[in-house]
């Protein structure tokens, strides 16, 4: 039978790695007359903020063996936190092992997650922090819970000291089964984080299966159009970037601001780059920022309106100045001076978005499809050495330079891709359509429209070109220089017509759809 309104609690098991408000829970039992049992540092430094304490060991006459590795795993402890209250023949076991139940488990675990961050931590040294008591424990104390109260986390002690004063010691039913899953969600996701990292790997193979484990972090403004509600979930703390100003996030800006970071840094030189629904509209390099923003609109000065504009160094008052003229979503950056996130700000809902420089994006997409998911290794990294110079006429070095800003950029645009750049910007883009010469045509279209020239211009395409009209279409227009993968079954073909038109072309080896 349930009991809804068990009796008041008497024992309490204190062992936690996280001390935050550990010493305000503790003093609270002992002023309702709980006794405490302890391990280790948890009991040093309840003494030492004179809490009186038993040690586990003289609960269990068992000393900690194996440098603490094996401490509280012992059929006394576990036997007094999986005693059910209800169950005479529970009752009588514990009391044949001389033991006696546990009515409270605090317990929260090593900090594997934030270990697994420390570069200059090995492997070997990495698993010493997987938890086995903690979670154990933990577990044996949720899945009593009609009998024992579990408390995984220092957020929850408030409610708890809370609902136990106002109802003369008695924690209600579904509060229990409240703190119960709680501790669920924090196992799963321990267990989570550390198959994941025992996953990792150099091999070019994916793992057999795959463990997510996400906690929503907050919820969005919308979806992908406002009539749908979204948030935003993790597995760790969201240190690759905070928003300083502006109104709440939505779900387009996350992809619009991700493909903003991935491109500016690719870069070493200072640059910008401008997204519209997840695609360049603009981007250039220049002397600073001021240049290179100044550039990258000029690539697309009509569609760059409502834009969220990336940024590969530190934003100062001056470019804040130009920043607020136009209306745009986003202002993405690694750095900003005081002075110009103040101007900044002077547009309320303008978003000021600050990325951490050293983060590491994950070398794994995952996609939800079709009932399941889709996993992929990231294409974030191209081989110049595999590049292969396949027409008689050559590059020279501003054309190479262009060719290589091309291919980086090309790589962040919807298939089927086209970009027209030169060693300074991108010029022109055809992005999404069906025909690879549509979106030849429309990026020279582009070009045309904003008034430049194909001097030295040259295009980037993010798959082969199976027929020759791509080529044509853009000679005509006076670029001489292309670069894309190969690996169509008219290469040799495309090559004698590039040499016929005396145009250079780039086989990179490597395709780069994107969808």
């Amino acid at each position: 039978m349930i009991n809804r309104g068990i009796n008041k609690l008497k024992k309490a098991l204190i062992s936690v790695w996280n001390k935050d408000k550990i010493i305000d829970l503790s003093k609270f039992l002992v002023k309702n007359d709980f006794e405490i049992i302890s391990t280790g540092g948890t009991k040093k430094i309840l003494e030492d903020n004179q809490i009186k304490v038993t040690s586990i060991s003289e609960v269990t006459n068992f000393n900690e063996i194996m440098n603490g590795r094996v401490k509280t795993l012992h059929p006394k402890i576990f036997g007094g936190i999986l005693a059910d209250k209800n169950n005479e023949s529970h009752l009588e076991d514990l009391k044949s092992i001389d033991s006696t139940i546990i009515d409270l488990v605090v317990v929260n675990l090593y900090p594997f997650e934030d270990m697994s961050k420390n570069s200059d931590l090995s492997f070997d040294k990495l698993i010493e922090y997987i938890d086995v008591g903690g979670p154990s424990m933990l577990r044996a104390a949720a899945k009593n819970f009609q009998s024992v109260i579990a408390l995984c986390n220092p957020a929850l002690y408030e409610n708890f000291m809370i609902e136990y004063s106002k109802n003369s010691g008695i924690i209600d039913y579904e509060s229990r089964k409240e703190y119960a899953k709680q501790v669920f969600l924090e196992t799963s996701k321990y267990d989570s984080l550390i198959f994941n990292e025992f996953s990792k790997n150099n091999s070019e193979e994916l793992s057999n299966s795959l463990n997510i484990n996400l906690s929503k972090t907050f919820d969005l403004r919308y979806g992908e159009n406002p009539h749908q509600i979204s948030s935003f979930y993790t597995d760790k703390d969201i240190s690759i970037f905070k928003q300083l100003s502006g109104k709440k996030l939505s779900y387009n800006n996350f992809f619009d601001i991700e493909t903003s970071i991935r491109i500016v840094n690719e870069f070493d030189e200072i640059c910008c780059c401008i997204i519209k629904h997840s695609n360049p509209c603009g981007f250039a390099i220049g002397n600073n920022l001021i240049e290179s923003f100044d550039r990258a609109v000029s690539c697309d000065p009509v569609s760059y309106f409502g834009g969220i504009v990336g940024f590969n160094k530190k934003i100062t008052a001056d470019l804040a100045k130009k920043l607020i003229e136009p209306f745009l979503e986003c202002i993405v950056c690694p750095d900003i001076d005081d002075d110009a996130l103040e101007i900044l700000k002077m547009k309320k809902n303008l978003r000021v978005i600050v990325y951490n420089n050293n983060y590491n994006f994950s070398n794994i997409s995952v996609r939800s499809v079709l009932g399941g998911m889709l996993s992929q290794s990231s294409s974030t990294k191209f081989n110049e050495q595999d590049w292969q110079v396949v027409t008689e006429s050559k590059p020279d070095k501003i054309n190479f330079n262009a060719l290589r800003l091309g291919w980086k950029i090309v790589k962040y645009v919807k298939s089927n891709a086209i970009v027209i750049a030169n060693d300074k910007q991108i010029i022109g883009v055809g992005a999404g359509q069906m025909s690879r010469v549509d979106s030849v045509k429309i990026a020279i279209q582009k070009c045309k429209e904003n008034g430049f020239d194909f001097s030295n211009a040259i295009l980037a395409s993010d798959a082969f070109f199976p027929f020759s009209d791509s080529i044509e279409v853009a000679n005509k227009n006076g670029i001489k220089h292309f670069i894309q993968p190969g690996g169509s079954i008219k290469d040799k073909e495309i090559i004698k017509i590039s040499d016929k038109l005396k145009v250079s072309m780039i086989f990179t080896n490597q395709r780069l759809f994107f969808h």
